[in-house]
């Protein structure tokens, strides 16, 4: 039964790292869920799509991914995407939805990033161009370096670890410093001059699907108001929500918590 009423909603984000580590799992995301006690979880995915009906209806989870897991063998879903049909089995009135912005070819869209980011960083890693940076690009270049470690670090940690207030703030520190660098060296080196057309893309729709995930979010919000929503998304995203969300004129709907906030336990 959902627990609607005139009390704010509640919006709980949990940043992840899209990939199982051993301190960050299935198991260790369904026990923060089972604490949060939610009425609704969001997942950064889009509907329809292979998990979604364009209903926004969570699918049944393939035969073959069920077997990829138990098996331990192949790709296996996120563990993010496997505490969806865990918690549901638990709580079958928990109500599931998607919130990402649509993408024609999913799929695709993320293969081609992938492969932009690797050439980019194969000049970026590459002494033969680095050596040629200027003393600005040098500054951003070892900044841009140590906030990237410090992220990567946080990966290898817990929810916890990856989801206090002092990782967004250094998420904000490493988004000031990352499109005056990127920009910077695609234009300064001919070699990554053809690779500017599709960041400057990229990065455009950056910015738009973080706001269109911020508008799908508040549409759950009115949806069902009084009620405990944990989004579920990678932790990139989440600092980018959390401005939004304070930004948008609709904030007195809701308040902002993370699911280690003791105000949860009041309930």
């Amino acid at each position: 039964v959902l627990c609607q009423d005139k009390k704010t909603t509640s919006v709980i984000i949990i940043g992840l790292s899209h990939r199982e580590t051993r301190f960050m799992n299935t198991d260790s995301l369904f026990s923060i869920l089972q604490k949060i006690k939610p009425d609704v979880i969001l997942d950064e995915m889009q509907s329809p799509s292979r998990q979604y009906t364009k209903e926004k209806e969570l699918r049944k989870l393939p035969i073959t991914a069920g077997i990829r897991t138990k098996l331990g063998i192949g790709k296996k879903p996120s563990p993010e995407k496997l505490v969806l049909y865990k918690y549901k089995k638990f709580y079958p009135v928990i109500i599931i939805r998607p919130f990402d912005i649509y993408v024609e070819d999913r799929r695709k869209y993320f293969l081609r990033y992938e492969a932009w980011e690797k050439n980019f960083y194969s000049i970026l890693n590459n002494p033969k161009h680095s050596n040629t940076f200027s003393p600005f690009q040098k500054k951003l270049f070892y900044e841009y370096l140590r906030l990237n470690n410090y992220m990567y670090d946080l990966t290898q940690k817990s929810y916890l670890d990856m989801n206090q207030s002092h990782v967004s703030d250094s998420l904000r520190q490493m988004l000031a410093i990352t499109d005056p660098f990127f920009t910077s060296v695609l234009d300064s080196l001919e070699i990554a001059a053809p690779l500017k057309p599709y960041y400057e893309k990229n990065k455009f729709f950056w910015g738009e699907r973080n706001e269109k995930m911020t508008s799908n979010i508040l549409e759950y919000v009115e949806q069902y108001p009084g009620t405990r929503i944990v989004v579920l998304t990678g932790l990139l995203h989440k600092h980018c929500l959390i401005d939004l969300l304070n930004q948008s004129p609709k904030k007195d709907l809701y308040k902002i918590l993370e699911f280690y906030d003791p105000q949860l336990e009041k309930r």
